[in-house]
């Protein structure tokens, strides 16, 4: 059990470092693909948008690192700075096709969507999920976190 805002604020800083950039690392290595950015179906102005966006994760998620392990009298805050990087990459996911519908979840050939148990699974929302619930978690973990102890 954690028993000090140290302790607490430690696992925190872990999980969030984890998350963004495990979250960039395996964004660069999905889309950076045949079925994202070079599939030649692609218009080349969306190929650059999408490279983009992934060097702009890259770039802001180890910004959110750096706060976060650098010395500070208010380690919450680099906590929740990047869990609010996290939650400004990964919650789009689950409404991007609704705001656009022309917008889908799947990269692959329509129809062979993942099914577990007959329903479609978008193993693109069960990260994206993980990933906010990590968040969730290590901003909670900070919550209750005196600097001078942290």
């Amino acid at each position: 059990m954690l028993h000090t805002a140290k302790e607490q604020m430690r696992v925190a800083r872990m999980l969030m470092t984890a998350v963004l950039v495990v979250g960039s690392l395996l964004s660069f290595v999905l889309d950076w693909s045949g079925n994202h950015l070079l599939n030649p179906l692609w218009h080349a102005h969306a190929r650059f948008h999408g490279a983009l966006l992934l060097f702009f994760l890259a770039g802001v998620s180890l910004t959110g690192v750096w706060l976060m392990w650098r010395r500070s009298l208010e380690p919450a805050v680099a906590i929740w700075v990047a869990g609010l990087v996290s939650i400004a990459y990964w919650t789009p996911l689950f409404y991007v096709p609704f705001a656009l519908p022309s917008a889908s979840w799947w990269a692959g050939t329509p129809g062979s969507e993942l099914r577990l148990g007959g329903t479609i699974v978008y193993p693109n929302l069960v990260v994206a999920g993980l990933f906010l619930g990590i968040t969730g978690v290590a901003m909670w973990l900070s919550r209750r976190t005196d600097p001078l102890e942290a």
